[in-house]
């Protein structure tokens, strides 16, 4: 089995679990050490990997170019809903950043991902996001894509 498809198997067997310390960033990172992949500890060193640090988690990629098991990388995350009644809301997620595994890829920019500590502490959950601006949940803030290196 290739890398990607361990971390999607390891992330979707760990749904409504925590991981570790429950850190969005402690998923993608026991995810990939158990793909025996390269994490960003080892990518960015002990010492890079900080809560200053937008992680990298291996090489970048599209959204055009994103698969299941990729790693996205938050700063400052936001969520805007668009309800049918007309209202809506919005939702910061990851001040200032977060970590997400992708479960899958869909079309204009439908993303379904794993995540934990959303909202705050919470277990492990499977969320689907927009990144482009054609439904009535999307994306804000910043984000990269990274496609894992086995070791």
């Amino acid at each position: 089995m290739g890398v990607n498809k361990v971390i999607v198997a390891y992330a979707a067997n760990k749904v409504g679990h925590r991981v570790g310390d429950g850190e969005c960033w402690t998923l993608a990172e026991t995810a990939l050490k158990n793909a025996k992949a390269k994490t960003s500890n080892d990518i960015m060193g002990a010492d890079g990997v900080n809560s200053d640090a937008d992680y990298v988690w291996g090489t970048s990629v599209s959204l055009a170019n994103l698969q299941a098991g990729d790693i996205v990388q938050f700063n400052y995350y936001t969520v805007h809903v668009d309800a049918a009644d007309g209202s809506w809301w919005e939702e910061t997620r990851g001040e200032p950043r977060h970590t997400a595994i992708v479960a899958s890829v869909g079309a204009n920019g439908k993303v379904v991902v794993y995540e934990q500590n959303v909202p705050d502490g919470g277990p492990v959950k499977k969320t689907t996001l927009y990144f482009k601006n054609t439904d009535s949940i999307s994306v804000g803030g910043s984000w990269w894509f990274y496609r894992p290196i086995p070791k």
